[in-house]
């Protein structure tokens, strides 16, 4: 797909994400009503099943829908007022992957702190599989596994810290954590960079494993800022640049179920 087409593309999901959260948030739905099947939402707003399901994943991250086994697409919570919204970022844009790791960094390296205080040997064994999985998947160059093994290992850190808030963030977090990863981990094996990546883990792993919680947390930032670093210079940014990531105009209100 050429730029334009992303482009084009990206524009489309921004007008349906915005179609859709209005249409969830105006009144006409429920907590836990279920909505329509997403054949049949695409095939009434006149859109791909690909560009429909962008929009959703971007509404799973708002906490406004959520999927359940047995029933499809369910809403969670229809109250403008109550919801908390991380926009997807755009994952051809690097600024705004970058702005996502930005926030995680606040979150990871106290995580990480807290973790090295508190751990048990459980959490310990948690990390270190994630660890080997992340190995493994760096070997064979499977970017997917890569990103649920990373996954996994920052969920251990979560859950090591022994507070719950930080636990139920990292699971509000998880639709865009993993597309962060996703974009990150991508542009890391085109530019051989897995490895350095797979290091950093390992010494925040190894920095925990010794109750070093400044130790830990220096780790946890050196990986972040190397992460945005290597986003950076994945399309040659030297800098981040301030710019407005606002969404798009919302979409006309209509009915669309």
């Amino acid at each position: 797909m050429d730029t334009l087409s992303k482009q084009e593309n990206t524009n489309l999901t921004d007008r349906i994400t915005s179609l859709l959260r209005t249409q969830i948030t105006g009144g006409t739905f429920e907590a836990g009503d279920v909505l329509p099947p997403e054949s049949l939402i695409a095939e009434r707003l006149g859109v791909s099943r690909t560009v429909l399901r962008e929009a959703i994943s971007r509404l799973k991250v708002e906490g406004l829908v959520a999927s359940k086994q047995g029933k499809g697409l369910v809403i969670l919570d229809a109250r403008p007022s109550s919801v908390f919204r991380l926009h997807a970022a755009n994952q051809d844009d690097v600024e705004e992957l970058i702005g996502i790791v930005e926030l995680r960094t606040g979150f990871e390296i106290e995580a990480a702190g807290f973790a090295a205080m508190r751990r048990d040997d459980s959490d310990l064994a948690a990390m270190r599989q994630a660890l080997a999985d992340m190995r493994a998947a760096l070997d064979a160059g499977q970017v997917e596994a890569g990103v649920d093994a990373d996954f996994a290992f920052h969920q251990a850190i979560a859950r090591a810290t022994r507070n719950p808030n930080y636990v139920r963030f990292f699971e509000f977090f998880t639709e865009l954590y993993k597309k962060n990863l996703l974009a990150s981990r991508s542009r890391s094996a085109k530019a051989s960079r897995g490895e350095l990546a797979q290091e950093e883990h390992e010494r925040i792993v190894a920095a925990i494993h010794k109750g070093d919680a400044e130790l830990a947390r220096a780790a946890a930032r050196t990986h972040l800022e190397n992460t945005a670093s290597r986003l950076r210079s994945s399309t040659g940014i030297l800098r981040p640049v301030s710019k407005n990531r606002g969404g798009a105009k919302p979409a006309a209100k209509q009915l669309i179920f």
